[in-house]
């Protein structure tokens, strides 16, 4: 083990610069609550209908096996590289390797995805509000928001953090307003009570559609975790990092169920097996599109989505930048300004890396694919179809996600398992039950994000090619991992054992 105060000055991050908002504001803006909460609920809508709300309680109870699990290894661990840094210490250094491998791709994919949201939802926002025929393309937002990541990533990470925390807070108080307009308007039926959302037999579905629900509300919590890479920058980590997992996690959980609830009343509980699949807007929808507290949902969801692209930004940064300083990624990779002590290197190949993703992933995509899977819906659900000039944000913004879903869901059940063998190997018992249950709720969760490329969304429709394909991209992402893992440990063997080594494993 090496502690982070042995390593150069050239390596290292700020210390103690950052406090336990920060660290909350992190997590919060990755799970990007007002974004999932306004656009992405209706995936597990579409299996769990108007009992989408249960979904989400029995999600929440598994986010908090996995923050569990995160928080216990973040009591002995603190470092840059959190996950990759746990499993290799808690499993072994071939798992440690292929989590940080797999994740940091994922991450990468993933902050490309939400910018490239921000994009459509940026320009679906100003049309929404000018009610023009003309559509600002998608593409300018984008490179905008990469702009503003840059700028609020290179320097100071507390402007980061309190400009996230700030927009976070807006966008999920708008959210919130919209849905206790929503619960107080009441439905079809005018009910503003129905536990009918808590029960699959009333609400007309079955208990399998929760248990879909179940795996598709695990994704809207992806990120619980990610203020664990502020380890090495945030004052008294072993205390501070574990509150904000489990705090964002518990915060998140109420809004996720105020927010489904109300969209479930919104539609009608019943109704809500069919419409609420209709429309991925959800809450906007059912405030009626076009009205003002419809277009402020909408803005909401793009401010969650930039800040979501700029949380993800510090993960992956902070990732590339532990694996670069052990030597398992290129070294430069590992360096910090010397000035600002954030990591540069690895800042810029995110930045360059979100473009090439999201223009390569359009020049080879046919016109009729990014329609199929971008073209049918309005960000607001008010009209059927989406212009080409902001199609291609939706498109990418579904796309890359989709990829990158099962990916993370995947190093969660590493994380579950890592939490096993050390428990295990320890006599911890409280961490290795903690890491069964982590583990099942990994692995349902794979099967969940996983589940659209094997079966139909509806009978008949068929399944995209671009939507077939992902299983076996995400299985090509780990053996190239694998075969990279068995590289490093036969041609560098020196870094291959301090692998993960680098953390302060002093309690503060």
């Amino acid at each position: 083990m090496t502690t982070t105060d042995s390593v150069g000055a050239a390596n290292k991050l700020r210390r103690g610069h950052l406090s336990l908002s920060d660290v909350i504001a992190q997590s919060v803006s990755v799970i990007a609550p007002a974004m999932s909460g306004g656009f992405l609920t209706y995936l597990a809508a579409t299996k769990a209908g108007g009992a989408t709300p249960l979904a989400y309680v029995l999600a929440a109870i598994g986010a908090l096996f996995l923050g569990r699990v995160v928080s216990e290894f973040s009591k002995s661990m603190s470092s840059a590289g959190s996950l990759y840094t746990y499993v290799a210490n808690g499993w072994n250094n071939t798992a440690g390797f292929v989590l940080g491998w797999v994740y940091t791709i994922a991450l990468t994919i993933l902050g490309a995805a939400v910018l490239a949201g921000f994009g459509f939802f940026m320009s679906s926002f100003i049309q929404a509000v000018t009610k023009s025929d003309t559509f600002i393309p998608w593409w300018i937002f984008f490179l905008l928001s990469l702009v503003f990541v840059a700028f609020m990533s290179l320097f100071n990470i507390r402007i980061s953090t309190r400009a996230q925390l700030v927009l976070a807070g807006l966008s999920v108080a708008v959210m919130v307003v919209a849905a206790i307009i929503a619960i107080k308007d009441g439905g079809p039926n005018q009910k503003s009570v129905d536990l009918a959302a808590f029960w699959p037999s009333s609400a007309g579905v079955p208990w399998s559609g929760i248990g879909l629900g179940f795996a598709f509300g695990i994704l809207s919590f992806t990120g619980f975790e990610a203020g664990a890479v502020l380890a090495e920058e945030t004052s008294e980590p072993k205390r501070n990092i574990p509150k904000a997992i489990v705090g964002s996690v518990l915060v998140s959980a109420v809004f996720y169920i105020l927010v489904t609830y109300a969209t479930s009343i919104g539609f009608g509980v019943k109704e809500a097996a069919v419409e609420w699949p209709t429309s991925a807007s959800g809450l906007s929808f059912v405030m009626k599109p076009g009205s003002a507290i419809a277009n402020l949902v909408l803005l909401a969801v793009a401010v969650s989505s930039l800040i979501c692209g700029l949380g993800i930004s510090t993960v992956t940064s902070r990732f590339l930048f532990a694996m670069g300083r052990e030597n398992v990624l290129p070294a430069a990779l590992g360096k910090t300004n010397a000035k600002w002590k954030t990591p540069w290197n690895a800042i810029f190949v995110y930045i360059i890396l979100s473009v090439v993703l999201i223009f390569g992933l359009l020049a080879i995509t046919s016109e009729g694919t990014q329609i199929a899977l971008g073209g049918g819906m309005m960000a607001d659900g008010s009209a059927p179809n989406v212009p080409g000039s902001v199609r291609g944000g939706l498109f990418a913004f579904a796309e890359w996600a989709t990829l990158a879903t099962p990916m993370v869901m995947f190093c969660y059940l590493l994380l579950g398992i890592s939490a096993i063998m050390k428990g295990s190997r320890e006599k911890l018992n409280a961490l290795r039950t903690s890491g069964i249950l982590a583990a099942l709720v990994g692995f349902v969760a794979v099967i969940g994000s996983l589940y659209y490329s094997f079966v139909e969304a509806a009978p008949g429709s068929g399944i995209l090619f671009a939507v077939k394909i992902i299983p076996w991209v995400c299985l090509a992402i780990l053996v190239v991992g694998l075969l990279i893992a068995g590289y490093l440990k036969s041609k560098k063997p020196a870094a291959w054992a301090d692998m993960g080594a680098v953390f302060d494993e002093e309690m503060l």
